[in-house]
């Protein structure tokens, strides 16, 4: 007896030191939830932290702007390409036509310009001509007259012969009719010349319109040739040789290698703790919970809500008052080589202390 007395005596003494310990352990993990829970309760209130975030970039499309068969291409999928790259070549034959067919119109007007050129030249010495020939019948017609007046006078005190007279007279009457001709010639000769001058300036406009449709014509050739405007990085290829592409289609989608942030959307409850240039800490999903630091850059003009496609209506009269999102812009501060993990797209954790 006194040997199962002393056994259930250890027992005991056993079970009360492990009961000692349980009820340690548990006060010990009491306080400790108690210290984590009010050290959440004392973060809530010195940080706004929202994980409606996510890590933006600006992203082109690379749109084609003529039409015609891809001949050549030069990008895969996820490829780098710099600015000035060309990453699409479209076939050319019709677009050197045009340019031919633009050359042509081009050298057509400039031969009628240079026609008209001349021309004016020929009908400006016409003129001149008929002005001074036209001086020549004034002075023709001066002395005729003067002749007429003499023999006159002379052929009544009969000094001279009827046939004398008859012929000073026809004299006269041919000058006449010769000034008067001069006259009209001289007349067709000016309105020929302004009218040349008019066809000159009609000429001059039409050589203009056709340099612009040769420059119009090369523009639309370099077009068959599809060039990356930025740096960056091409996303999936979904076009391939052979296949037709017409004008305003997207051939590629460029996520641009300058700059990348972060839109966080807080609550408009948070807003008013928010300032700008407060320091953040970020931190990124994908990367293991990284963090990085950034500084808040500017907010949203509106909610959410008053950019999306269908903004919600109320008009019904089942009015439910919903917390609305402000986005707020945050950019890193890190420079772009430690910013190469970071993708677009990532969700991310904001955090800043008030």
């Amino acid at each position: 007896m006194s040997e199962e007395t002393a056994i259930n005596e250890t027992a005991l003494k056993s079970e009360k030191k492990r009961n000692t310990v349980l009820t340690v352990l548990s006060f010990i993990f009491i306080i400790g939830g108690g210290i984590w829970i009010l050290s959440l309760f004392f973060d809530f209130h010195r940080y706004e932290t929202t994980n409606n975030a996510q890590v933006e970039s600006y992203i082109s499309s690379v749109t084609a702007r003529a039409t015609g068969y891809i001949t050549t291409i030069n990008f895969e999928t996820n490829q780098l390409v710099h600015k000035g790259d060309t990453l699409v070549v479209l076939d050319d034959k019709e677009y050197k036509i045009k340019v031919q067919q633009a050359e042509a119109d081009l050298a057509t007007a400039e031969g009628n310009l240079h026609s008209l050129e001349q021309s004016i030249v020929t009908a400006t010495a016409n003129q001149a001509a008929s002005k001074d020939n036209l001086e020549g019948d004034e002075a023709s017609l001066e002395k005729a007259e003067k002749d007429y007046q003499r023999f006159k006078n002379m052929i009544a005190d009969s000094a001279v012969t009827i046939n004398q007279y008859d012929q000073v007279v026809a004299k006269l009457q041919s000058t006449k009719a010769y000034l008067n001709a001069g006259k009209n010639q001289l007349q067709a000769s000016s309105s020929t010349t302004k009218q040349s001058y008019t066809n000159l300036e009609a000429a001059r406009a039409t050589v203009a319109r056709k340099k612009a449709d040769l420059d119009n014509a090369w523009l639309q050739l370099s077009y068959t040739r599809i060039i990356a405007l930025a740096d960056g990085y091409v996303g999936e290829r979904t076009v391939s040789v052979g296949e037709l592409i017409n004008a305003n289609q997207v051939v590629a989608t460029l996520v641009l290698n300058q700059k990348v942030w972060v839109t966080a959307n807080f609550k408009e409850t948070q807003i008013e703790e928010i300032k700008q240039g407060q320091e953040v800490t970020i931190t990124i999903d994908a990367l293991n919970d990284k963090e990085f630091k950034g500084k808040v850059v500017g907010f949203s003009p509106a909610t959410g809500a008053k950019f999306s496609m269908v903004e919600p209506d109320n008009s019904t009269g089942n009015f439910v008052k919903i917390t609305q999102r402000i986005p707020v812009k945050i950019d890193f501060d890190a420079s772009a080589k430690e910013l190469e993990a970071v993708k677009p797209g990532m969700n991310v954790t904001v955090e800043i202390k008030k």
